[in-house]
């Protein structure tokens, strides 16, 4: 098999990637489990499940992450508007940076500008997210607290700038 060199203006190393993607998927079960009390073998696998994703990455667990993380949403009250838009954000991120790293191998170094350029699709999808996820909290019944339409409108500003100051080309 033949090997190709490219040059890179600004490598990024494959396992930071991949970190970024354990990372990425720790935090979306801390959130979507947070003020549960799971049992410690549940914890277990769940910790099993992100380093599995770190470690190989091409087997799609990324998705496993948010089913699980999916799961411990229903299986408890309804979560805060807030809660719900940070899950929104972790879950889509959790499956980009899992998509990203699963196209790496462990020597492979990935152009700032590609990650960039990714992370700027995924902030324009949000804007449009987000705003369904404050909907369908509402719809759900969830009753808005003080400051959370605030918070809802600073998030969603916040990704708006993302998306529009990100640059298009690095």
């Amino acid at each position: 098999m033949s090997e190709v060199t490219v040059e890179l203006v600004r490598p990024l190393p494959a396992w930071l990637l991949r970190a970024v993607a354990g990372l990425l998927g720790a935090a979306t079960l801390l959130v979507a489990f947070a003020g549960t009390r799971p049992h410690p073998l549940l914890v277990a696998a769940f910790v099993a499940l992100v380093v599995a994703t770190v470690v190989v990455p091409g087997l799609g667990l990324a998705a496993l992450v948010v089913l699980a993380a999916g799961t411990g949403v229903v299986a408890h009250d309804p979560p805060a508007l807030g809660v719900v838009m940070v899950l929104v954000l972790l879950v889509h991120l959790t499956l980009w940076a899992g998509a990203l790293a699963a196209r790496t191998s462990w020597r492979t170094r990935v152009e700032l500008g590609v990650v960039v350029h990714g992370l700027r699709d995924v902030a324009a999808v949000q804007v449009g997210a987000q705003v369904l996820a404050v909907v369908a909290t509402v719809l759900a019944g969830v009753t808005l607290g003080d400051g959370d339409l605030w918070r809802a409108v600073a998030l969603v500003a916040v990704i708006t700038a993302a998306a529009l100051l990100l640059p298009r080309q690095l």
